[in-house]
């Protein structure tokens, strides 16, 4: 009895022992962490204001082309003339606004635009000489400015400020003629003027008989200036010396002679208006030619 007894204590033991035993659990597999990664931030996207036409990617604000209508028919009101209807104000407006657009586009490829820098020195010299910003906020609701559609007009007349001297610099190296006329409503003295200047007298002073007052001098111009450029051609043809055959224009009869030619002259303050002038418009037709316009 004690024997079995004994057997059966011994038997509890070790299974007790088998359920005291811990078992050791499997050792994880080390693992790379993963590095973190930053999530790059969108660009922000410029907002685009309502607008009225985009000219090679730059946008023409509607506000824009509502100021310019609005000055045009305050212009109209002070110098007391007709004002002419909505659609041909718009349409002058835009065309205005088309332009400047494009002198900031040509301005910004060459890097000749203002920087926000520029247009905050200029607002304040503005201020500066009005007297204070409050002046020129005032000045600038008189004439239907806001604040960002005023800093949007500085920016275009700075940058078509800045395309100007460069276009105009080109007319330095301008050729100039200077040329003398002689004129008259009758064939026959002009006749009389070739059978003289055949004989070997001066052209000039031959000039001096039909206008006292100029002696004939048209002075020094450049091409672009003439009204005609069949007139044009036929001056700048010639050599110094030499002078057209007789060609009647509007009902007058007129010999053109060239005295000199000379490249790199300054040019008279009328011509020079006028040379600029047409150099502008060339230059804009040019630049409308390869534009991409689109009105919205």
């Amino acid at each position: 009895m004690k024997k079995s007894v004994l057997i059966l204590l011994f038997a509890l033991l070790l299974i007790v022992s088998a359920c005291t035993v811990p078992h050791h659990a499997a050792e994880p597999t080390a693992t790379d962490t993963p590095e973190p990664t930053e999530t790059p931030l969108p660009e922000p996207t410029p907002t685009i204001p309502p607008s009225a036409a985009v000219v090679n990617g730059l946008y023409i604000a509607i506000e824009d082309l509502d100021t310019k209508v609005q000055q045009l028919r305050d212009a109209a009101s002070e110098l007391g003339e007709d004002i002419p209807g909505d659609d041909v104000l718009r349409e002058e407006a835009l065309q205005d606004l088309i332009e400047e657009t494009l002198f900031l586009y040509a301005a910004r490829k060459n890097g000749d635009a203002p920087t926000d820098a520029d247009l905050d020195a200029r607002i304040q010299s503005l201020c500066d000489k009005l007297g204070s910003c409050d002046a020129l906020r005032s000045w600038q609701s008189e004439n239907h400015y806001s604040e960002d559609g005023f800093r949007r007009a500085l920016e275009r007349e700075s940058a078509a400020a800045a395309m100007r001297e460069t276009i105009f610099a080109s007319l330095k190296d301008t050729e100039q003629y200077h040329v003398y006329r002689i004129w008259s409503e009758r064939r026959g003295d002009l006749d009389e003027v070739v059978s003289r200047l055949n004989m070997g007298i001066s052209f000039t002073e031959l000039a001096k008989n039909y206008d006292a007052v100029t002696g004939g001098d048209m002075s020094w111009f450049p091409r672009g200036i003439l009204f005609s450029q069949d007139l044009e051609d036929k001056i700048f043809a010639l050599n110094p010396g030499e002078h057209t055959e007789i060609l009647e224009i509007d009902g007058v009869y007129n010999i053109f002679y060239v005295a000199e030619k000379q490249t790199g002259r300054e040019m008279d303050t009328q011509v020079k208006q006028l040379a600029q002038r047409k150099a502008l418009s060339d230059w804009l037709e040019e630049q409308k030619s390869h534009a991409v316009i689109e009105i919205l």
